[in-house]
Protein backbone atom coordinates (compact mmCIF):
# COMPACT_ATOMS: atom_id res chain seq x y z
CA UNK A 1 0.00 0.00 0.00
CA UNK A 2 1.70 3.30 -1.01
CA UNK A 3 2.24 6.39 0.91
CA UNK A 4 0.06 8.26 -1.55
CA UNK A 5 -2.83 5.81 -1.13
CA UNK A 6 -2.33 6.36 2.61
CA UNK A 7 -2.26 10.52 2.12
CA UNK A 8 -5.40 10.27 0.14
CA UNK A 9 -7.38 8.14 2.25
CA UNK A 10 -6.70 10.37 5.35
CA UNK A 11 -7.52 13.35 3.35
CA UNK A 12 -10.60 11.95 2.13
CA UNK A 13 -11.50 10.83 5.69
CA UNK A 14 -10.66 14.18 6.91
CA UNK A 15 -12.90 16.35 4.49
CA UNK A 16 -15.66 13.95 5.08
CA UNK A 17 -15.85 14.46 8.79
CA UNK A 18 -15.69 17.92 8.11
CA UNK A 19 -18.35 17.92 6.42
CA UNK A 20 -20.49 15.12 8.67
CA UNK A 21 -19.93 17.16 11.81
CA UNK A 22 -20.94 20.86 9.90
CA UNK A 23 -24.16 18.36 8.94
CA UNK A 24 -24.27 17.07 12.44
CA UNK A 25 -24.89 20.99 13.92
CA UNK A 26 -27.78 21.44 11.88
CA UNK A 27 -29.63 18.27 13.77
CA UNK A 28 -31.68 18.38 16.69
CA UNK A 29 -28.64 18.90 19.60
CA UNK A 30 -30.13 15.61 21.34
CA UNK A 31 -29.35 13.74 18.26
CA UNK A 32 -26.29 15.59 16.84
CA UNK A 33 -24.42 16.06 19.95
CA UNK A 34 -23.94 12.58 20.91
CA UNK A 35 -23.24 11.38 17.46
CA UNK A 36 -20.63 14.18 17.10
CA UNK A 37 -18.90 13.26 20.45
CA UNK A 38 -18.54 9.93 18.43
CA UNK A 39 -16.83 10.88 15.42
CA UNK A 40 -13.94 12.09 16.92
CA UNK A 41 -11.35 8.64 18.07
CA UNK A 42 -8.00 8.91 18.83
CA UNK A 43 -5.97 7.76 16.34
CA UNK A 44 -3.98 4.62 17.47
CA UNK A 45 -0.78 2.96 15.99
CA UNK A 46 -1.26 -0.27 17.81
CA UNK A 47 -4.04 -2.14 16.24
CA UNK A 48 -7.20 -2.56 18.81
CA UNK A 49 -8.51 -6.26 18.86
CA UNK A 50 -11.88 -5.63 20.46
CA UNK A 51 -14.02 -8.36 21.94
CA UNK A 52 -17.61 -8.87 21.74
CA UNK A 53 -20.92 -10.84 22.39
CA UNK A 54 -23.06 -12.22 25.04
CA UNK A 55 -21.65 -12.19 28.60
CA UNK A 56 -20.07 -15.63 29.81
CA UNK A 57 -19.61 -16.22 26.25
CA UNK A 58 -16.13 -17.05 27.00
CA UNK A 59 -14.64 -13.52 25.61
CA UNK A 60 -12.34 -13.07 28.59
CA UNK A 61 -11.67 -16.76 28.54
CA UNK A 62 -10.49 -16.41 25.13
CA UNK A 63 -8.31 -13.58 26.04
CA UNK A 64 -6.51 -15.36 28.31
CA UNK A 65 -5.97 -18.21 26.12
CA UNK A 66 -4.76 -16.17 23.15
CA UNK A 67 -2.07 -14.74 25.94
CA UNK A 68 -1.16 -17.97 27.91
CA UNK A 69 -2.77 -15.79 30.74
CA UNK A 70 -0.83 -12.76 30.43
CA UNK A 71 -3.43 -10.78 32.37
CA UNK A 72 -4.88 -13.40 34.78
CA UNK A 73 -8.25 -12.23 33.86
CA UNK A 74 -11.51 -13.23 36.54
CA UNK A 75 -12.99 -15.79 35.02
CA UNK A 76 -16.73 -17.08 35.98
CA UNK A 77 -20.29 -17.68 34.85
CA UNK A 78 -21.95 -14.72 35.99
CA UNK A 79 -21.32 -11.10 34.15
CA UNK A 80 -17.74 -11.18 35.05
CA UNK A 81 -16.86 -7.85 32.80
CA UNK A 82 -18.64 -5.02 33.90
CA UNK A 83 -16.17 -2.16 32.24
CA UNK A 84 -13.74 -1.76 29.27
CA UNK A 85 -11.37 -3.22 29.90
CA UNK A 86 -7.75 -2.85 27.70
CA UNK A 87 -4.64 -5.26 27.94
CA UNK A 88 -1.27 -4.16 25.89
CA UNK A 89 -0.06 -7.47 24.71
CA UNK A 90 3.62 -6.71 24.18
CA UNK A 91 3.33 -3.28 23.19
CA UNK A 92 2.45 -4.87 19.51
CA UNK A 93 -2.06 -5.53 19.92
CA UNK A 94 -4.13 -3.77 22.63
CA UNK A 95 -6.64 -5.80 23.33
CA UNK A 96 -10.30 -5.00 24.55
CA UNK A 97 -12.69 -6.17 26.63
CA UNK A 98 -15.86 -5.04 26.67
CA UNK A 99 -19.20 -6.31 28.97
CA UNK A 100 -21.67 -8.75 27.49
CA UNK A 101 -24.29 -7.87 25.09
CA UNK A 102 -27.81 -8.39 27.65
CA UNK A 103 -31.24 -6.91 26.27
CA UNK A 104 -31.75 -5.89 30.16
CA UNK A 105 -28.26 -4.52 30.76
CA UNK A 106 -28.21 -1.31 28.32
CA UNK A 107 -25.29 -0.21 30.05
CA UNK A 108 -23.11 -2.29 29.02
CA UNK A 109 -24.11 -1.86 25.35
CA UNK A 110 -23.03 1.76 25.69
CA UNK A 111 -20.21 0.89 27.37
CA UNK A 112 -19.04 -1.16 24.13
CA UNK A 113 -19.80 1.72 21.59
CA UNK A 114 -16.76 3.17 21.66
CA UNK A 115 -14.38 0.36 22.15
CA UNK A 116 -16.31 -1.18 18.81
CA UNK A 117 -16.26 2.18 16.96
CA UNK A 118 -12.02 2.46 16.91
CA UNK A 119 -11.67 -1.22 16.62
CA UNK A 120 -9.25 -2.69 14.19
CA UNK A 121 -10.83 -5.85 14.14
CA UNK A 122 -13.60 -7.51 16.17
CA UNK A 123 -13.98 -10.64 17.25
CA UNK A 124 -17.65 -11.59 17.97
CA UNK A 125 -17.93 -14.82 20.59
CA UNK A 126 -20.92 -16.86 19.71
CA UNK A 127 -21.61 -19.58 23.00
CA UNK A 128 -21.90 -23.00 21.66
CA UNK A 129 -25.84 -22.32 21.82
CA UNK A 130 -25.17 -20.15 19.00
CA UNK A 131 -28.06 -17.45 18.14
CA UNK A 132 -30.85 -15.76 19.71
CA UNK A 133 -32.90 -12.73 18.22
CA UNK A 134 -30.87 -10.24 20.59
CA UNK A 135 -27.26 -11.71 19.93
CA UNK A 136 -28.51 -11.52 15.80
CA UNK A 137 -29.35 -8.24 16.12
CA UNK A 138 -25.94 -7.41 18.10
CA UNK A 139 -24.12 -9.08 14.98
CA UNK A 140 -25.59 -6.82 12.11
CA UNK A 141 -25.52 -3.79 14.30
CA UNK A 142 -21.94 -4.42 14.67
CA UNK A 143 -21.75 -5.32 10.61
CA UNK A 144 -23.82 -2.48 9.49
CA UNK A 145 -24.17 0.25 11.52
CA UNK A 146 -20.52 -0.01 12.91
CA UNK A 147 -19.70 -1.03 9.39
CA UNK A 148 -17.22 -3.41 10.65
CA UNK A 149 -18.55 -6.29 8.19
CA UNK A 150 -14.51 -6.36 6.69
CA UNK A 151 -13.53 -6.32 10.12
CA UNK A 152 -15.20 -9.09 11.86
CA UNK A 153 -14.39 -12.83 12.70
CA UNK A 154 -17.12 -15.08 14.38
CA UNK A 155 -15.61 -17.20 17.14
CA UNK A 156 -17.74 -20.34 18.57
CA UNK A 157 -16.74 -20.51 22.04
CA UNK A 158 -17.15 -23.82 24.13
CA UNK A 159 -17.23 -25.72 21.03
CA UNK A 160 -15.86 -28.77 22.93
CA UNK A 161 -18.66 -28.79 25.85
CA UNK A 162 -21.59 -29.61 22.80
CA UNK A 163 -21.16 -31.63 19.60
CA UNK A 164 -23.16 -30.40 16.45
CA UNK A 165 -23.99 -32.24 13.60
CA UNK A 166 -21.71 -31.10 10.13
CA UNK A 167 -23.07 -27.68 8.64
CA UNK A 168 -25.37 -26.89 11.51
CA UNK A 169 -22.97 -23.65 12.76
CA UNK A 170 -21.77 -22.44 9.30
CA UNK A 171 -25.32 -22.90 8.50
CA UNK A 172 -26.87 -21.30 12.06
CA UNK A 173 -23.96 -18.35 11.26
CA UNK A 174 -25.46 -18.27 7.34
CA UNK A 175 -28.99 -17.29 9.22
CA UNK A 176 -28.00 -15.09 11.34
CA UNK A 177 -25.89 -12.97 8.81
CA UNK A 178 -28.87 -12.23 6.66
CA UNK A 179 -28.29 -10.24 3.57
CA UNK A 180 -24.58 -9.61 4.93
CA UNK A 181 -21.40 -11.44 3.36
CA UNK A 182 -19.46 -14.33 4.68
CA UNK A 183 -17.59 -13.57 7.55
CA UNK A 184 -14.25 -15.81 8.97
CA UNK A 185 -15.25 -17.88 11.23
CA UNK A 186 -13.75 -20.61 13.50
CA UNK A 187 -14.60 -23.32 16.20
CA UNK A 188 -12.38 -23.74 19.68
CA UNK A 189 -12.46 -24.10 23.39
CA UNK A 190 -10.08 -21.75 25.14
CA UNK A 191 -11.11 -23.36 28.30
CA UNK A 192 -9.30 -26.85 26.82
CA UNK A 193 -6.28 -25.17 25.88
CA UNK A 194 -6.05 -23.14 29.29
CA UNK A 195 -6.58 -26.36 30.95
CA UNK A 196 -3.99 -28.00 28.77
CA UNK A 197 -1.54 -25.39 30.04
CA UNK A 198 -2.24 -26.58 33.60
CA UNK A 199 -1.35 -29.83 33.21
CA UNK A 200 1.88 -29.32 31.08
CA UNK A 201 4.49 -30.23 33.56
CA UNK A 202 1.76 -33.08 35.03
CA UNK A 203 0.72 -34.40 32.17
CA UNK A 204 2.51 -33.81 29.13
CA UNK A 205 0.38 -36.10 26.47
CA UNK A 206 -3.23 -34.49 28.11
CA UNK A 207 -1.83 -31.26 28.08
CA UNK A 208 -0.96 -31.25 24.39
CA UNK A 209 -4.20 -33.46 23.78
CA UNK A 210 -5.88 -30.54 25.37
CA UNK A 211 -4.59 -27.99 23.35
CA UNK A 212 -5.06 -29.39 19.86
CA UNK A 213 -8.68 -30.35 20.64
CA UNK A 214 -9.06 -26.46 21.98
CA UNK A 215 -8.73 -25.38 18.57
CA UNK A 216 -6.86 -21.73 19.63
CA UNK A 217 -4.38 -22.56 16.87
CA UNK A 218 -7.24 -21.70 14.75
CA UNK A 219 -8.11 -18.79 15.69
CA UNK A 220 -4.68 -17.76 16.05
CA UNK A 221 -3.74 -18.23 12.38
CA UNK A 222 -7.41 -16.23 11.69
CA UNK A 223 -5.89 -13.25 13.21
CA UNK A 224 -2.60 -13.56 12.09
CA UNK A 225 -4.42 -13.87 8.36
CA UNK A 226 -6.37 -10.77 8.95
CA UNK A 227 -3.18 -8.97 10.60
CA UNK A 228 -1.08 -9.62 7.56
CA UNK A 229 -3.55 -9.16 4.60
CA UNK A 230 -5.86 -6.43 6.18
CA UNK A 231 -4.18 -4.58 9.43
CA UNK A 232 -2.55 -1.50 7.74
CA UNK A 233 -6.23 -1.41 5.47
CA UNK A 234 -8.21 -1.56 9.23
CA UNK A 235 -6.54 1.14 10.37
CA UNK A 236 -6.65 3.75 7.34
CA UNK A 237 -10.47 2.29 6.70
CA UNK A 238 -10.94 2.57 10.62
CA UNK A 239 -11.75 6.49 10.41
CA UNK A 240 -13.53 6.18 6.96
CA UNK A 241 -15.79 3.35 8.48
CA UNK A 242 -16.54 5.41 11.38
CA UNK A 243 -17.95 8.43 8.87
CA UNK A 244 -20.20 6.18 7.09
CA UNK A 245 -21.49 4.54 10.49
CA UNK A 246 -22.60 7.89 12.06
CA UNK A 247 -23.45 8.84 8.74
CA UNK A 248 -26.50 6.39 8.51
CA UNK A 249 -27.08 6.98 12.37
CA UNK A 250 -27.95 10.24 11.56
CA UNK A 251 -29.72 9.41 7.80
CA UNK A 252 -31.85 6.54 10.71
CA UNK A 253 -32.68 10.25 12.67
CA UNK A 254 -34.16 12.28 9.38
CA UNK A 255 -36.42 9.57 8.54
CA UNK A 256 -40.23 10.54 8.48
CA UNK A 257 -41.82 11.87 11.43
CA UNK A 258 -45.08 10.07 11.94
CA UNK A 259 -45.75 13.19 14.64
CA UNK A 260 -45.33 14.79 11.55
CA UNK A 261 -47.71 13.00 9.75
CA UNK A 262 -50.38 13.17 12.58
CA UNK A 263 -50.06 16.65 12.18
CA UNK A 264 -50.37 17.12 8.68
CA UNK A 265 -52.88 14.87 8.74
CA UNK A 266 -54.88 16.66 11.22
CA UNK A 267 -54.58 19.95 9.68
CA UNK A 268 -55.62 18.74 6.11
CA UNK A 269 -58.60 16.94 8.04
CA UNK A 270 -59.38 20.52 9.80
CA UNK A 271 -59.07 22.30 6.10
CA UNK A 272 -61.52 20.11 4.34
CA UNK A 273 -63.74 20.22 6.91
CA UNK A 274 -63.97 23.58 6.81
CA UNK A 275 -63.70 23.75 2.93
CA UNK A 276 -66.61 21.50 2.15
CA UNK A 277 -68.61 22.87 4.91
CA UNK A 278 -67.96 27.06 3.79
CA UNK A 279 -69.07 25.43 0.01
CA UNK A 280 -71.68 23.49 1.51
CA UNK A 281 -73.06 26.71 3.28
CA UNK A 282 -73.13 28.65 0.06
CA UNK A 283 -75.15 26.17 -1.86
CA UNK A 284 -77.56 26.24 1.36
CA UNK A 285 -77.97 30.02 1.05
CA UNK A 286 -78.49 29.77 -2.30
CA UNK A 287 -81.57 27.49 -2.46
CA UNK A 288 -82.99 29.46 0.89
CA UNK A 289 -82.56 32.48 -1.37
CA UNK A 290 -84.55 30.85 -4.26
CA UNK A 291 -87.21 29.60 -2.18
CA UNK A 292 -87.63 33.17 -0.90
CA UNK A 293 -87.74 34.13 -4.36
CA UNK A 294 -90.28 31.44 -4.99
CA UNK A 295 -92.44 32.89 -2.05
CA UNK A 296 -92.21 36.30 -2.88
CA UNK A 297 -93.72 35.28 -6.81
CA UNK A 298 -96.53 33.65 -5.29
CA UNK A 299 -97.20 36.82 -3.05
CA UNK A 300 -97.23 39.19 -6.07
CA UNK A 301 -99.15 36.26 -8.25
CA UNK A 302 -102.11 36.49 -5.23
CA UNK A 303 -101.88 40.23 -5.44
CA UNK A 304 -102.21 40.29 -9.24
CA UNK A 305 -105.10 37.39 -8.98
CA UNK A 306 -107.27 39.58 -6.51
CA UNK A 307 -106.74 42.69 -8.68
CA UNK A 308 -108.41 40.53 -11.78
CA UNK A 309 -111.29 38.74 -9.44
CA UNK A 310 -112.38 42.07 -8.55
CA UNK A 311 -111.81 43.69 -12.08
CA UNK A 312 -114.02 41.27 -13.67
CA UNK A 313 -116.93 41.70 -10.64
CA UNK A 314 -116.36 45.31 -11.43
CA UNK A 315 -115.61 46.13 -7.98
CA UNK A 316 -112.02 47.58 -8.33
CA UNK A 317 -112.24 50.21 -6.03
CA UNK A 318 -109.58 51.94 -4.31
CA UNK A 319 -110.04 50.59 -0.84
CA UNK A 320 -110.19 46.73 -2.08
CA UNK A 321 -106.87 48.39 -4.16
CA UNK A 322 -105.40 49.32 -0.82
CA UNK A 323 -106.45 45.64 0.89
CA UNK A 324 -104.80 43.72 -1.93
CA UNK A 325 -101.71 46.12 -1.49
CA UNK A 326 -101.70 44.97 2.64
CA UNK A 327 -102.42 41.47 1.90
CA UNK A 328 -99.18 41.81 -0.41
CA UNK A 329 -97.06 43.84 2.11
CA UNK A 330 -97.97 41.28 4.41
CA UNK A 331 -97.30 37.89 2.43
CA UNK A 332 -93.69 39.72 1.71
CA UNK A 333 -92.74 40.23 5.06
CA UNK A 334 -93.63 37.03 6.08
CA UNK A 335 -91.66 35.36 3.14
CA UNK A 336 -88.76 38.12 4.21
CA UNK A 337 -89.00 36.44 8.03
CA UNK A 338 -89.22 33.04 6.93
CA UNK A 339 -85.95 33.60 4.40
CA UNK A 340 -84.50 35.10 7.82
CA UNK A 341 -85.19 32.25 9.46
CA UNK A 342 -84.14 29.72 7.32
CA UNK A 343 -80.83 31.25 6.93
CA UNK A 344 -80.34 31.42 10.54
CA UNK A 345 -81.23 28.29 10.88
CA UNK A 346 -78.52 26.53 8.35
CA UNK A 347 -76.01 28.86 9.87
CA UNK A 348 -76.62 27.02 13.18
CA UNK A 349 -77.56 23.33 12.08
CA UNK A 350 -73.84 23.52 9.88
CA UNK A 351 -71.90 25.02 12.66
CA UNK A 352 -73.21 22.66 14.76
CA UNK A 353 -72.43 19.98 12.46
CA UNK A 354 -68.86 21.39 11.86
CA UNK A 355 -68.27 21.63 15.58
CA UNK A 356 -69.44 17.21 15.57
CA UNK A 357 -67.01 17.02 12.83
CA UNK A 358 -64.04 18.86 14.51
CA UNK A 359 -64.26 16.40 17.39
CA UNK A 360 -64.26 13.27 15.49
CA UNK A 361 -61.01 14.62 14.07
CA UNK A 362 -59.79 15.74 17.35
CA UNK A 363 -60.61 12.07 18.96
CA UNK A 364 -58.92 10.55 15.67
CA UNK A 365 -55.85 8.47 16.08
CA UNK A 366 -53.87 10.86 14.14
CA UNK A 367 -55.87 13.87 16.53
CA UNK A 368 -54.91 12.60 19.63
CA UNK A 369 -51.52 12.19 18.77
CA UNK A 370 -51.96 15.55 17.54
CA UNK A 371 -52.85 16.86 20.51
CA UNK A 372 -50.50 15.22 22.62
CA UNK A 373 -47.56 16.81 20.23
CA UNK A 374 -49.46 20.80 21.01
CA UNK A 375 -49.21 19.31 24.93
CA UNK A 376 -45.22 18.75 24.61
CA UNK A 377 -42.59 21.38 25.63
CA UNK A 378 -39.60 22.22 23.46
CA UNK A 379 -36.68 21.92 25.28
CA UNK A 380 -32.88 23.31 24.74
CA UNK A 381 -30.38 20.56 24.58
CA UNK A 382 -27.84 19.71 27.44
CA UNK A 383 -25.70 16.79 26.57
CA UNK A 384 -24.59 15.81 30.23
CA UNK A 385 -28.11 14.44 30.30
CA UNK A 386 -28.38 12.38 27.47
CA UNK A 387 -28.10 8.64 27.27
CA UNK A 388 -27.08 7.13 24.28
CA UNK A 389 -28.13 3.43 23.79
CA UNK A 390 -26.31 1.90 20.49
CA UNK A 391 -29.26 0.59 18.03
CA UNK A 392 -31.69 2.62 19.14
CA UNK A 393 -32.41 6.35 18.05
CA UNK A 394 -31.81 8.84 21.30
CA UNK A 395 -34.41 10.73 22.58
CA UNK A 396 -35.08 14.07 21.11
CA UNK A 397 -36.69 17.35 21.90
CA UNK A 398 -40.10 18.19 20.48
CA UNK A 399 -39.52 19.87 17.28
CA UNK A 400 -39.83 23.60 17.49
CA UNK A 401 -43.35 23.53 15.45
CA UNK A 402 -45.23 21.46 18.13
CA UNK A 403 -45.29 25.00 20.39
CA UNK A 404 -47.25 26.48 17.33
CA UNK A 405 -49.55 23.80 17.16
CA UNK A 406 -50.55 23.53 20.78
CA UNK A 407 -51.57 27.23 20.40
CA UNK A 408 -52.87 26.51 17.29
CA UNK A 409 -55.33 23.20 18.21
CA UNK A 410 -56.16 25.16 21.39
CA UNK A 411 -57.19 28.27 18.92
CA UNK A 412 -59.03 25.95 16.66
CA UNK A 413 -60.87 24.20 19.18
CA UNK A 414 -61.89 26.98 21.07
CA UNK A 415 -63.04 28.63 18.09
CA UNK A 416 -65.59 26.39 16.64
CA UNK A 417 -66.62 25.51 19.61
CA UNK A 418 -65.41 21.85 19.79
CA UNK A 419 -63.74 21.73 23.14
CA UNK A 420 -66.31 21.24 25.42
CA UNK A 421 -69.09 19.29 22.78
CA UNK A 422 -71.81 20.43 20.51
CA UNK A 423 -73.77 22.39 23.02
CA UNK A 424 -71.04 24.64 23.74
CA UNK A 425 -70.36 25.66 20.09
CA UNK A 426 -73.97 27.69 21.13
CA UNK A 427 -71.35 30.07 22.29
CA UNK A 428 -68.76 30.31 20.24
CA UNK A 429 -66.93 32.76 17.96
CA UNK A 430 -68.13 30.40 15.09
CA UNK A 431 -71.63 31.01 15.96
CA UNK A 432 -71.20 34.79 16.36
CA UNK A 433 -72.02 34.84 12.43
CA UNK A 434 -75.58 33.74 13.40
CA UNK A 435 -76.11 36.67 15.79
CA UNK A 436 -75.21 39.08 12.70
CA UNK A 437 -77.50 37.81 10.20
CA UNK A 438 -80.58 40.17 11.79
CA UNK A 439 -78.29 43.13 10.87
CA UNK A 440 -77.97 41.27 7.39
CA UNK A 441 -81.79 41.70 6.03
CA UNK A 442 -82.07 45.39 7.29
CA UNK A 443 -83.80 45.91 4.06
CA UNK A 444 -87.66 45.79 3.93
CA UNK A 445 -90.42 45.98 1.82
CA UNK A 446 -91.00 49.68 2.61
CA UNK A 447 -94.97 51.07 2.83
CA UNK A 448 -93.99 53.32 0.01
CA UNK A 449 -92.30 51.07 -2.20
CA UNK A 450 -95.92 49.23 -2.34
CA UNK A 451 -97.76 52.77 -2.96
CA UNK A 452 -95.26 52.84 -5.53
CA UNK A 453 -96.56 49.55 -6.83
CA UNK A 454 -100.67 50.87 -6.81
CA UNK A 455 -99.45 53.72 -8.58
CA UNK A 456 -98.52 51.20 -11.21
CA UNK A 457 -101.32 49.39 -10.89
CA UNK A 458 -103.86 52.15 -10.89
CA UNK A 459 -102.63 53.56 -13.87
CA UNK A 460 -102.69 49.78 -15.66
CA UNK A 461 -106.57 49.21 -14.24
CA UNK A 462 -107.79 52.18 -15.99
CA UNK A 463 -106.72 50.32 -19.46
CA UNK A 464 -107.93 46.97 -18.61
CA UNK A 465 -111.49 48.20 -16.92
CA UNK A 466 -112.85 48.98 -20.35
CA UNK A 467 -116.48 48.76 -20.47
CA UNK A 468 -117.12 46.57 -22.98
CA UNK A 469 -121.26 47.14 -24.74
CA UNK A 470 -122.94 44.04 -26.21
CA UNK A 471 -125.30 43.89 -28.97
CA UNK A 472 -123.34 46.09 -31.28
CA UNK A 473 -122.70 46.46 -34.86
CA UNK A 474 -120.27 43.76 -36.27
CA UNK A 475 -117.98 47.09 -36.75
CA UNK A 476 -118.59 47.36 -32.94
CA UNK A 477 -118.16 44.07 -32.02
CA UNK A 478 -114.39 43.99 -34.37
CA UNK A 479 -113.65 46.93 -32.17
CA UNK A 480 -115.06 45.48 -28.69
CA UNK A 481 -112.61 42.71 -29.22
CA UNK A 482 -110.18 44.42 -30.24
CA UNK A 483 -110.31 46.13 -26.72
CA UNK A 484 -110.63 43.44 -24.58
CA UNK A 485 -107.94 42.00 -26.57
CA UNK A 486 -105.92 45.31 -25.83
CA UNK A 487 -107.37 44.87 -22.08
CA UNK A 488 -106.41 41.41 -21.43
CA UNK A 489 -102.70 42.67 -23.26
CA UNK A 490 -102.87 45.31 -20.64
CA UNK A 491 -103.50 43.06 -17.90
CA UNK A 492 -101.02 40.75 -18.36
CA UNK A 493 -97.95 43.38 -19.08
CA UNK A 494 -99.90 44.60 -15.59
CA UNK A 495 -98.74 41.17 -14.08
CA UNK A 496 -95.80 40.56 -15.42
CA UNK A 497 -94.65 44.05 -14.12
CA UNK A 498 -95.93 43.28 -10.91
CA UNK A 499 -93.95 40.22 -10.40
CA UNK A 500 -90.92 41.72 -12.26
CA UNK A 501 -91.22 44.43 -9.10
CA UNK A 502 -91.56 42.25 -6.62
CA UNK A 503 -88.98 40.43 -7.35
CA UNK A 504 -86.91 43.26 -8.38
CA UNK A 505 -86.77 43.90 -4.58
CA UNK A 506 -86.89 40.41 -3.08
CA UNK A 507 -83.21 39.87 -5.21
CA UNK A 508 -82.27 43.22 -3.65
CA UNK A 509 -82.46 41.91 -0.19
CA UNK A 510 -81.46 38.83 -1.10
CA UNK A 511 -77.91 40.71 -2.74
CA UNK A 512 -77.49 42.62 -0.09
CA UNK A 513 -78.51 40.33 2.84
CA UNK A 514 -76.20 37.47 1.72
CA UNK A 515 -73.41 39.57 0.76
CA UNK A 516 -73.27 40.46 4.62
CA UNK A 517 -73.60 36.99 5.64
CA UNK A 518 -70.40 36.10 3.32
CA UNK A 519 -68.38 38.71 4.46
CA UNK A 520 -68.98 37.28 8.03
CA UNK A 521 -68.40 34.17 6.77
CA UNK A 522 -64.96 35.39 5.17
CA UNK A 523 -63.99 36.87 7.99
CA UNK A 524 -64.33 33.83 9.88
CA UNK A 525 -63.10 31.14 7.37
CA UNK A 526 -60.59 32.87 5.85
CA UNK A 527 -58.63 33.89 8.67
CA UNK A 528 -58.26 29.92 9.72
CA UNK A 529 -57.01 28.74 6.23
CA UNK A 530 -54.47 31.13 6.43
CA UNK A 531 -53.67 29.53 10.03
CA UNK A 532 -53.78 26.28 8.59
CA UNK A 533 -51.50 26.91 5.45
CA UNK A 534 -49.33 28.50 7.91
CA UNK A 535 -48.85 25.99 9.93
CA UNK A 536 -48.71 23.02 7.72
CA UNK A 537 -45.77 25.39 6.02
CA UNK A 538 -43.81 25.32 8.81
CA UNK A 539 -43.96 21.51 9.09
CA UNK A 540 -43.24 21.36 5.80
CA UNK A 541 -40.13 23.60 6.02
CA UNK A 542 -38.90 21.10 9.11
CA UNK A 543 -39.49 18.12 6.45
CA UNK A 544 -37.94 19.55 2.91
CA UNK A 545 -34.65 20.76 5.47
CA UNK A 546 -34.90 17.21 6.91
CA UNK A 547 -34.60 15.62 3.42
CA UNK A 548 -32.04 18.19 2.62
CA UNK A 549 -30.00 16.38 5.20
CA UNK A 550 -30.47 13.44 4.03
CA UNK A 551 -28.89 14.10 0.36
CA UNK A 552 -26.10 15.47 2.07
CA UNK A 553 -25.65 12.44 4.33
CA UNK A 554 -26.11 9.95 1.23
CA UNK A 555 -23.71 11.73 -0.72
CA UNK A 556 -21.31 11.74 2.11
CA UNK A 557 -22.03 7.39 2.61
CA UNK A 558 -21.29 7.42 -1.10
CA UNK A 559 -17.98 8.85 -1.20
CA UNK A 560 -16.87 6.82 1.90
CA UNK A 561 -17.79 4.03 0.38
CA UNK A 562 -16.27 4.33 -3.07
CA UNK A 563 -12.71 5.18 -0.27
CA UNK A 564 -13.19 2.13 1.41
CA UNK A 565 -13.23 0.39 -2.38
CA UNK A 566 -10.60 1.80 -3.42
CA UNK A 567 -8.48 1.05 0.25
CA UNK A 568 -10.22 -2.79 -0.44
CA UNK A 569 -9.13 -3.37 -3.88
CA UNK A 570 -5.19 -2.10 -3.10
CA UNK A 571 -5.11 -4.53 -0.58
CA UNK A 572 -6.37 -7.32 -2.46
CA UNK A 573 -3.83 -6.70 -5.20
CA UNK A 574 -1.02 -6.16 -3.26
Amino acid sequence: MTRNLFKKSSATARGLGDELRSILDDLDPAVGEPLLSRLSVDAHPTPLLVFTGYHSAGKSTLIEALTNRAFNIPIGSGVTTDAVTEYDWDGDVRLVDTPGVRADRPDHDELAERALQAADLVLFAVPVELFDDTLVAHLRDVLGRLAKSRQTLIVVTKAGTMEAAPGHREAAIEKALGSFEQVPWVECDAQYYLDGLDLAEVAPDDSAAFIEASGLAKVADLINSFASHQGELGRLSQPLQLVVAISLEASASLTDDPNERAALTVLARQRSALSKKRIHLADLLESRSAQFRSDAVRAATEFADGIERNEQAGELSEAMLEGHMATLNENLGTALERFEGAVKQVLEVQFDDLASEVMAIEESPYGRLAVQLGELETTSFDGRDVKVRPGSAPATAAPTWTGDLSKYLKQFNKFWGAGDGVKAAAGSNGHQVVLKVGHAFGKKFKPWEAVKTANTIGKVAKVGGVAIAVGLEAYSVFAEERAAVKAERARAERRRNITQEVLAQADSIIADALQAVRDDLDAVFKPEFQRIDAMATEIHGARSKRSDLRDRLTSIQERAGSALAILASSATTA
